[in-house]
């Protein structure tokens, strides 16, 4: 003889009200489609910063929740315009690109330069002597790709060993690119190093921008 047991679960009121209000009630949609897509990117300092503020108080005033915006100290601002970013030799190109966070406005006007990268040199005391070569250039901080192709179309598309030996290739120029950055620029943060020479006279960068290109 074979005795079993059976359990029966047992419902709770207030789940079974949680869970009801989650799936019949919920507002996520609705309130991810206002923040997310109606107000966007909420870089703090910007105006879509404040108004999502704003938009915050004004719901939690709507559901009888008090809120208000606090105001600690005085912040400077900052909001993305328009980047357009054309190489012009040896032939023209439009690349894709985007002005990034905090960097300066050309002031409406086209800027036209050479372009160079981070040099390899010896040490920072080097970097700061090759400094005034990068007037009026656009300084290149990232390194460059083997492969403008994602490592899917690789797998896709090209053989087992022609993979492997560009992941080992970009691998090494990685460490090298990254040994360059890390070992001969005294500043940590590259844009803020050269960002400094403004005031020895000279300027190497008129905006940071990403570009990809292919």
């Amino acid at each position: 003889m074979v005795g079993t047991s059976a359990y029966t679960q047992t419902k709770d009121p207030v789940v079974e009200s949680i869970v009801k209000e989650a799936t019949e009630n919920s507002q996520l949609e609705k309130l991810a489609h206002e923040l997310l897509d109606e107000i966007g990117p909420r870089l703090v300092g910007s105006p879509k910063m404040q108004r999502a503020n704003d938009w915050a108080v004004a719901k939690y005033t709507g559901w009888g929740i008090p809120a208000r915006n606090e105001k600690w100290g005085e912040w400077r601002g900052w909001e993305r315009g328009i980047s357009h970013i054309d190489m012009v030799a040896p032939w023209v190109k439009s690349l894709e690109g985007t002005q990034l966070a905090w960097s300066p406005s050309t002031g409406g006007k086209t800027v036209t330069g050479d372009v160079i990268i981070v040099p390899d040199v010896a040490d920072s005391v080097a970097f700061a002597a090759w400094l005034p070569n990068a007037k009026g250039k656009f300084v290149l901080i990232s390194m460059n790709q083997p492969t403008g192709r994602p490592d899917y179309n690789w797998e896709e598309f090209g053989t087992k060993e022609s993979f492997e030996k560009m992941k080992d290739a970009r691998t090494v120029q990685t460490d090298a690119w990254n040994d360059r950055i890390k070992n001969r620029v005294y500043n940590p943060h590259l844009t803020g190093c050269l960002g400094k020479s403004r005031g020895g006279g000279y300027r190497c960068l008129v905006l940071v921008a990403g570009v990809w290109c292919e």
